[in-house]
């Protein structure tokens, strides 16, 4: 009797045990970074992971050589750059703005500062901050070495796993959405993944693929790396020459009277390493990027003509009112999700059926049911640490359905199209769910507690987990890796994530002695001292973003060729693209240059003149990241932010 061939869809690259140890352990010094040095990970391509795949590149030139046996296949990359970007996206910014909550109630409360006297210290759960000042006076000062601080963790340890069990759902629900929905993403709706392409083609072959015999981006890697270095020795010696390619002119500055004064962060930037990125963005959203970022300058200057004063955050939840650019992003958002919902309607409807017949993946992926039954499990979760707080059901099921709304938006988003970076500065549910039901109705307890305990979802996604994981899920189903082994890997790369940033965070607390700001306090205070009712405004200019996302999309399905993309729109109304949109203006002038005069031959010499660029920065930033974490000093970075001197 003949043997049945094997499954092609069953057959899967060896998921390597090397590899997972490898990541494992690249994941204390990648954390210890993005904790440490949060500058140079607060955009999409973080620099700790792209350090560990150069470390791990550099280690595996001399095992191909001379001991091809052990050297690690571009599997293995794969696998180890997946593991240590979430555990690095888990452990920057997602895990820094909750941590000073943790210890600096005591001292806030001692000077004196009413809204934590009065407000955070009375309301927020004892297991949730250290309320005692005689147990955190000793980070007075600071001086601290890591050895003291171990004999602190059996005091924040109930603390770390308190917020874990928030965040550890926020952070799993986006593992089981994206496990549900990865064969549409990363199959049939042929998503782009711009991102991806360069840690793909530094792996190919284990660190031999075509990449590396360019010398277009030889040329353009030596050219990059040389004045990074040389910025940064200008940073430490300023008699040493520099060659500016970050902030050029900062237009704003030019104007010392309104209504110009009012326009806010308004920067001619390059920005070496987003621009490269912009190579790989498509055209229409590199258009859309400079587009809608410029109206949004023109509306601070129009509204500030009428003597409605404007700054940088005019319009966000930190200066909510005219002009209304967080309901217009909401609009936006829920308009793109509902699109998203319609493309994908007939997947959806088998994932259905997947979830009521419990079948099985081809790809080794956790079942659909177990994936929605998880879901429903984090979302349970999420739902009972505001019910605790009191925060009425009614409150929190919308409020955090809109929140995995926003999550799934951002991260089919930048599946799409790469962004650079996605700031959506102090926005999140709060802004929506207050314009729609106002304020007047919580209480103090209540306000307090979402303030505090769900700021994380309401003050920036630079390190946003779910986009990484879609990545990995992404990187690994083209090498045809086995999906469940690599969902468990990434849970556990999220677990050691949080808690290593957490103990990192705290040691770097004792060893400076400096005080943390929690962003609560300011989200809290607009709400004490502007208690109102619905805003009728607010929810009219909702439904201006939703319809102008709707308009874009049909105008875009009738004439395919119209130039702007809605996302442009929800991603430009809010802060974040100022740092780097001159740089797409620039990448979409080259590259519709070089496509329109050289053709795709050209474009192929472009694409790897922006991979030297890129890779030369990343090389660049990791020597200088790396010198800050030894020395404790500031020094140079590729990125829109400083070091902080005196901070380290």
């Amino acid at each position: 009797m003949a043997m049945k061939p094997p499954d092609p869809a069953r057959v899967f690259a060896a998921f390597r045990m090397r590899a997972v140890v490898a990541g494992l352990l690249l994941i204390v010094p990648a954390v210890y970074a993005s904790a440490n040095q949060g500058v140079s990970g607060i955009f999409s391509l973080m620099v700790a992971p792209m350090s560990a795949l150069i470390f791990m590149l550099l280690l595996n030139y001399p095992l191909r050589k001379f001991f091809p046996k052990l050297a690690f296949n571009q599997a293995d990359l794969i696998i180890i750059f997946a593991i240590v970007s979430v555990a690095a996206s888990v452990g920057g910014e997602w895990s820094n703005f909750n941590h000073a909550s943790q210890y600096n109630y005591p001292f806030q409360s001692k000077w004196n500062n009413a809204t934590f006297k009065d407000y955070l210290s009375k309301y927020i759960p004892d297991w949730l901050a250290v309320k005692d000042f005689e147990k955190v006076k000793d980070i007075q000062g600071g001086g601290r070495d890591v050895f003291y601080v171990f004999g602190k963790i059996p005091l924040y340890w109930p603390i770390w796993v308190g917020w874990f069990g928030l965040i550890g759902a926020m952070c799993f629900s986006f593992l089981c959405i994206n496990s549900l929905m990865r064969n549409a993403w990363c199959e049939r709706e042929r998503l782009t993944f711009p991102l991806i392409q360069l840690p793909v083609a530094m792996s190919e072959g284990g660190g031999s693929g075509g990449i590396w015999k360019s010398r277009y981006m030889w040329i353009a890697f030596i050219v990059m790396f040389s004045i990074d270095i040389l910025n940064g020795l200008n940073y430490l010696n300023p008699n040493i020459p520099a060659i500016p390619v970050k902030d050029l002119f900062y237009i704003d500055r030019a104007f010392k009277d309104p209504p110009l004064s009012n326009i806010g962060d308004f920067r001619i930037s390059i920005y070496p390493f987003m621009a490269a990125i912009g190579i790989f963005v498509p055209s229409d959203l590199l258009l859309s990027f400079v587009v809608f970022f410029l109206m949004r300058k023109a509306t601070h200057v129009m509204l500030a003509s009428q003597g409605i004063p404007q700054s940088t955050f005019s319009g966000t939840a930190i200066a909510p009112g005219p002009p209304y650019f967080d309901e217009q992003t909401w609009g936006g958002v829920i308009a793109l999700f509902l699109g998203a919902l319609w493309v994908s309607r007939d997947y959806l409807k088998e994932v259905w059926g997947d979830i009521k017949a419990y079948r099985k993946s081809s790809d080794g992926g956790i079942p659909h049911t177990v994936a929605f039954a998880g879901l429903l499990v984090c979302f349970g979760i999420m739902l009972w640490y505001g019910i605790y707080g009191g925060l009425p059901i009614g409150y929190m099921v919308p409020y955090i359905t809109l929140f995995l709304i926003f999550c799934v938006v951002l991260t089919r988003l930048r599946a799409q199209f790469g962004t650079p970076t996605h700031e959506f500065a102090f926005f999140g549910p709060s802004s929506i769910m207050h314009r729609f039901m106002g304020t007047k109705w919580l209480t103090d307890g209540q306000a307090t507690y979402v303030a505090q305990v769900f700021l994380l979802m309401n003050r920036i996604y630079r390190n946003h987990p779910m986009p990484y994981q879609l990545e990995a899920m992404k990187m690994s189903k083209d090498e045809k890796l086995h999906q469940g082994k690599l969902v468990a890997v990434i849970g556990v790369a999220t677990i050691l994530g949080f808690f290593l940033a957490q103990f990192f965070l705290t040691v770097k607390v004792y060893r400076t002695g400096v005080i943390g700001w929690t962003d609560a306090a300011g989200y809290l205070e607009n709400i004490l001292k502007d208690r109102k009712g619905p805003d009728v405004t607010g929810i009219v200019m909702t439904v201006v973003g939703f319809s102008v996302v709707m308009i874009l999309d049909a105008i875009r399905f009738r004439f395919p060729g119209f130039p702007l993309h809605p996302g442009g729109y929800v991603l430009c109304m809010n802060y974040g693209v100022d740092y780097y949109w001159f740089g797409m203006l620039l990448a979409l002038l080259i590259k519709n240059f070089t496509q329109k005069y050289y053709g795709l031959n050209g474009y192929e010499k472009l694409r790897q003149v922006a991979f030297g660029i890129l890779i030369g920065e990343y090389a660049a930033e990791t020597v200088w990241m790396a010198m800050a974490l030894i020395t404790n000093q500031s020094t140079y970075t590729i990125s829109f932010n400083d070091r902080s001197l005196g901070a380290q």
